[in-house]
């Protein structure tokens, strides 16, 4: 990480519908407001979060503060990224206000409300940077949208779980989420459920010169280096290569609680980075066939008629961090 000065004018980008901002009230919302002016943006849609984004790159904003979950995250760099010329992209601070806070494991600011501004204008600040996922659907006019973590298979059919209303009404989405790998493992101990879950969904994946075509038990991308709670479900197939990180596990995979427990643990040992169920590896680009949702950043995309859709890496974005 390298360390910078302060930066020179700054924006916010607030949900004010996010877990964490819901709970501690409207405070730091009215005192951001009066500091920064028409600088501080309410999230709204992708498309109205990118008319107020125009209108901060035409102020010169070359930092954007995102107050807000990971789908805020994921509105705000695709509205940056239709709005800011790749090679003039302003610096990012996420502040974890969010349910599952995933990104901001990763890149977040560390600090939150008016004592996160106050350290962001003392400057001398560490940063990083990342790569989002690009994501769009071919020959269709849905506009691409970008964000750091998604899948499909089953991965879409967890997270569906983890968003029903059964779950979300007993519980934090952060705990949704662990009972829907526990609902998940459940199924898999019974075995009409099991079938059901473990024969996959249909799904090609074709990625630098490799084409890989059948039944996917579950697919997995990121652009984030790492995850919380130290799971990492990734590895290098090779040694120097940069790009989004990906996980395909085919269908009926073989010694899967035994490949879960480990990867939770973020390990990959040798019998799984050579077992041909598990692929693991790193691309700029690929493209998928599958009539499965994707999922990215926990919001459910649903598949093109064709059920073509493209992963890309996008312009790296600089995080701040305290």
């Amino acid at each position: 990480m390298m360390k910078i000065a302060s930066p020179v004018r700054i924006a916010l980008i607030h949900n004010a519908r996010s877990r964490k901002n819901r709970r501690n009230g409207s405070s730091f919302a009215v005192e951001a407001q009066a500091l920064l002016g028409k600088d501080f943006v309410p999230s709204d849609s992708r498309e109205g979060t990118t008319a107020h984004v125009r209108q901060l790159y035409e102020r010169g904003i070359d930092t954007i503060i995102i107050d807000g979950g990971d789908g805020t995250v994921s509105t705000a760099l695709t509205a940056i990224a239709r709005a800011y010329p790749a090679d003039r992209l302003p610096d990012i601070v996420v502040l974890a206000s969010g349910n599952t806070n995933l990104i901001a494991s990763d890149v977040g600011f560390g600090l939150r409300g008016m004592e996160a501004i106050r350290r962001l204008k003392a400057g001398a600040l560490r940063s990083s940077i990342r790569t989002p996922i690009r994501l769009s659907w071919p020959g269709t006019d849905r506009m691409p949208v970008l964000g750091l973590f998604g899948g499909c298979a089953g991965f879409a059919r967890a997270v569906r779980i983890a968003h029903s209303p059964t779950v979300l009404r007993f519980a934090p989405h952060d705990l949704a989420v662990g009972i829907t790998l526990l609902t998940t493992f459940v199924s898999l101990m019974f075995r009409k459920s099991r079938e059901a879950w473990l024969r996959g969904d249909p799904l090609r994946i074709e990625t630098g010169g490799h084409v890989y075509d059948g039944q996917s038990f579950m697919f997995l991308a990121t652009g984030l280096s790492c995850l919380s709670r130290g799971i990492w479900p990734f590895w290098d197939a090779e040694p120097n290569v940069e790009g989004l990180r990906y996980l395909d596990v085919s269908a009926q995979p073989e010694s899967l609680l035994r490949a879960t427990w480990a990867l939770l643990c973020g390990r990959a040992p040798r019998w799984l980075r050579r077992h041909p169920d598990y692929v693991s590896g790193r691309t700029d680009d690929m493209t998928l066939v599958t009539e499965s949702d994707f999922v990215l950043d926990g919001e459910v995309f649903s598949a093109a008629p064709d059920g073509v859709l493209r992963l890309e890496r996008a312009p790296g974005f600089r995080f701040l961090h305290a």
